[in-house]
């Protein structure tokens, strides 16, 4: 495949860092599009050491740099909490990059793929997936959403006038612990173990169940999001929905509206439609 020359396009590296995995892929600024042949997905170990984790990230971000000759703007949507200005993590207690806890992750990067650390910006993931779908997904043009990411993590932003923020609402105390603890795929699983005596190795599994239980615990799921959203100092009118956990939502659906019913609240909910490209195209935008 020939490499696109970049002095005819305004080109960057967007990346999407999970709590399992690393996406990127070059996007073309002007038409705010993914080019053919520039994305990748790869597993990461997010329990691993730093450097491993350093050298993982950049050896995918280096091969979609690769598909464009002159390439070296980069946008990273990283989960936090971090210090994206300075590029300092500050992660801990999420079960994911505690090994890179007090480190400065954009010289680290910047090191490992020769370039300068002004050309690496980074933001919050879920201000990132929030961006990307305002400007081309699936509330293109509104001004006020919330976006909420139920995957791994729990990732929110706010967008108040079509200006973007981080929610940061996973920190929020809610019930017996704070709401990271309840919108993830952790708590699924845990919840499906307590209920059905069973062990399964992630949420897909919960779903291919089909069982009593199943059934159960996304209604529980519904009902908790129904509850935190009811106790936050300004109620959402409208919320877009994204993450892997998202892609269940015909399952605690039923809990959420009954949840919602109960505190008489009227919210309406959409789905991401760019998915991960979300992140991506938000993520050069910073």
């Amino acid at each position: 495949m020939e490499k696109l020359n970049t002095l005819n396009h305004s080109v960057a590296v967007g990346a999407d860092i999970g709590g399992s995995h690393i996406t990127t892929a070059l996007i073309d600024l002007e038409n705010r599009a993914l080019i053919a042949g520039s994305y990748y997905r790869t597993h990461i170990d997010a329990n691993g050491s730093a450097e491993d984790i350093i050298r993982n990230w950049a050896e995918v971000i280096r091969k979609s740099m690769a598909a464009a000759t002159g390439t070296y703007k980069i946008g990273i949507a990283m989960p936090g909490p971090f210090d994206y200005e300075k590029g300092i993590s500050f992660i801990t207690g999420l079960h994911k990059y505690e090994s890179l806890y007090g480190l400065n992750v954009k010289d680290l990067l910047a090191v490992a793929l020769q370039i300068q650390p002004q050309h690496i910006k980074m933001a919050n993931d879920a201000s990132c997936f929030l961006r990307g779908e305002l400007f081309g997904g699936a509330v293109k043009g509104e001004l006020n959403v919330t976006g909420l990411t139920l995957g791994t993590g729990f990732g929110s932003a706010i967008a108040e006038n079509g200006i973007v923020r981080d929610g940061s609402y996973f920190d929020l105390p809610f019930l017996e612990a704070r709401a990271e603890d309840y919108f993830c795929s952790r708590w699924l699983v845990k919840r499906y173990h307590e209920l059905s005596g069973r062990q399964v190795a992630n949420v897909k599994e919960i779903t291919l169940s089909s069982d009593i239980y199943t059934t159960t615990v996304f209604h529980e799921f519904g009902i908790n999001l129904a509850l935190f959203l009811s106790t936050l100092d300004k109620v959402p009118e409208r919320v877009l929905l994204g993450g892997n956990i998202a892609q269940t939502y015909q399952l605690f659906n039923p809990g959420l509206q009954e949840g919602l019913n109960e505190k008489g609240l009227n919210i309406s909910f959409v789905l991401s439609t760019l998915d991960e490209n979300a992140a991506l195209l938000g993520a050069v935008t910073i």
